[in-house]
């Protein structure tokens, strides 16, 4: 079973509810992968796992196995880590550059046929999209409205974080809604898609500009 968990992001902690839908489908003993945004930025990969790992604790959700991917491990040992885990965090941070990270270890084809549960964070849950449509956003590296092929496990897309989106930016996402429905997330909500069923938890917004 393919479960795809689609977050903006989580400032106090993971909510009951997201925690709920993970030990669902998520027992324990399990494996974890991180993949980062900027494959380069080590130290921040690792602080950022680290936090992310305490809030799991917290929730009283343990993994035997820890694995990060970036470029201190090789592409074949990447794919290796993808294949064996039972879920697969896609970090926030840079859109682009993650997907151009993505692409250039290959790693989509072995995202896509794995079992298990993905968590998409922010740009992370943005690349998840097969057909991912872009608004623009220059305070987060992306100068124009830009369509791209994405990782292809959900066909919906998301704009992260809407609670912080100022006027400019949701002008921005209406224009990029022309291309697709988007499906603007606060912080605190989620969307999980299983089987090509969709539930959102949380506020949420649908801009549907056609």
């Amino acid at each position: 079973m393919k479960v795809s968990l689609l977050t903006s992001g989580f400032p106090n902690g993971f909510t009951d509810d997201f925690v709920t839908c993970i030990k669902e489908y998520y027992l324990k003993d399990g494996v974890i992968v991180f993949i980062a945004s900027d494959f380069s930025r080590h130290s921040k990969t690792d602080r950022y796992t680290d936090v992310f790992l305490t809030m799991f604790r917290n929730k009283g959700i343990e993994f035997d196995e820890v694995f990060v991917i970036d470029d201190r491990i090789m592409k074949e040992k990447a794919r290796q880590y993808i294949e064996k885990s039972d879920i697969v965090w896609l970090s926030g941070g840079d859109t682009l550059q993650q997907i151009a990270y993505l692409k250039e270890y290959d790693l989509i084809p072995s995202l896509q046929k794995r079992e298990g549960m993905t968590i998409g964070m922010s740009a992370g849950s943005i690349n998840m999209a097969t057909r991912v449509v872009l608004a623009k956003d220059i305070n987060d590296h992306i100068p124009e409205l830009t369509i791209y092929d994405g990782i292809g496990l959900v066909e919906i897309n998301i704009e992260p974080h809407l609670n912080a989106a100022s006027e400019e930016h949701i002008s921005d996402i209406h224009e990029a809604s022309r291309f697709a429905a988007i499906y603007g997330l606060y912080d605190n909500s989620f969307i999980k898609v299983v089987d090509n069923k969709m539930e959102i938890f949380g506020d949420c917004f649908k801009y549907e500009n056609v």
